[in-house]
């Protein structure tokens, strides 16, 4: 039985900042076989890396990503829940998609790079078609797009037609988007629907869940032979498995 594939769940963020590039530079100490990321668009055309709509949970600062520029996102510090991050730049700043890139190229390491599309957005396919104009300037990354809003997979698949497609749904399980590979779901519908894995493949599909954060769980998920798992603890869950 082949292991799954161990994706740094917003970087490896166990002790960092989410989205920040720490947690992404600790994830590739970690041996992260991909990044998983939520992209945003700024009020002036940045692609920034955050999950929420607003910075309140994760900043000491307030307001929606889309209502702010990257200079003011720039102000507030990502890294104020994590006194040890202190004075670490890469720890306390918003980073842009291109930072990311800039990481990953420079490490010299074959990773696989999944990029959520956060919607519902108030710029609408412009959040994909920037994404688009982006990835055209980083040649030769390893990309796959992914989503819950079946708009925005259809908005990219105008776009482009060969980089791989998540669709990301929670329950229930409906017929999927045309034109995606990969099927990706909370540990919990996994757990509730063990036979959605092996349907899946024989229908053509790969399966990625998440969150993974304990080993019991890594190892249920990888005896119904999910493909790629989402965790906060990347060196953990590999040990789990490989241990």
């Amino acid at each position: 039985m082949s292991q799954p594939l161990i994706a740094a769940h917003r970087g490896a963020n166990e002790y960092l900042p989410e989205h920040s590039i720490a947690a992404f530079r600790q994830a590739i100490v970690e041996g992260a076989d991909a990044f998983e990321f939520d992209i945003r668009l700024t009020a002036d055309g940045h692609l920034v890396l955050h999950h929420d709509r607003t910075v309140k949970r994760t900043s000491n600062g307030k307001g929606a990503v889309a209502d702010l520029t990257l200079a003011q996102l720039r102000a507030f510090d990502f890294a104020h829940r994590y006194p040890a991050c202190a004075g670490n730049p890469e720890a306390e700043r918003i980073p842009t998609i291109e930072d990311l890139f800039s990481l990953v190229v420079d490490s010299g390491k074959d990773i696989k790079l999944l990029i959520e599309a956060k919607h519902p957005c108030k710029f609408g396919p412009r959040l994909e078609l920037r994404l688009w104009e982006t990835l055209r300037r980083w040649p030769g990354l390893d990309v796959t797009v992914m989503s819950f809003s079946r708009a925005a997979l259809k908005t990219w698949r105008g776009l482009d037609t060969s980089t791989p497609l998540v669709w990301i749904f929670e329950y229930p399980f409906r017929r999927p988007p045309e034109g995606v590979q990969v099927l990706s779901s909370r540990v919990d519908y996994i757990d509730s629907t063990p036979e959605f894995v092996e349907r899946s493949h024989e229908a053509g599909y790969e399966v990625y869940t998440w969150t993974v954060n304990d080993a019991d769980t890594a190892h249920r998920m990888a005896g119904l032979e999910v493909d790629l798992i989402f965790t906060d603890r990347p060196a953990a869950i590999r040990q789990t498995l490989t241990g």
